[in-house]
């Protein structure tokens, strides 16, 4: 992101909202522009997790609301896409973990990244 400002502001995603985009953006990678809750579920069951499409569904509203994806709605079908790419989302967790861990300093995380 351009405006770091504006990315520290964003909240970090939780867990499940992380599992969730993803599979979004692993869908987009593959050259899906907008996908399917549907979609989404089929991912989570090909990994042998099952989830509620009501459940998907909340915390899709949940990530629309931070502002990490953006739904609409066609007849019965809800589509989602990514508002933030996996490469900024890494910018923006990466800015709280230089932050927060190691209060800025970027050597000391670099070393700490090397020790892997």
């Amino acid at each position: 992101m351009a405006n770091k400002k504006k990315a520290k502001k964003r909240k970090l995603l939780t867990p499940k909202e992380h599992e969730i985009m993803l599979k979004l953006w692993t869908l987009e990678e593959s050259g899906k522009k907008q996908s399917k809750v549907r979609d989404i579920l089929e991912l989570f069951k090909a990994d042998g997790s099952d989830m509620a499409y009501t459940t998907l569904a909340t915390f899709i509203k949940i990530l629309v609301a931070k502002k990490y994806a953006s739904a609409s709605k066609t007849g019965i079908l809800i589509f989602i896409k990514s508002k933030v790419s996996r490469k900024d989302y890494a910018n923006i967790a990466m800015s709280y973990a230089l932050e927060d861990y190691f209060g800025g300093d970027k050597e000391q995380m670099i070393e700490t990244i090397k020790a892997l």
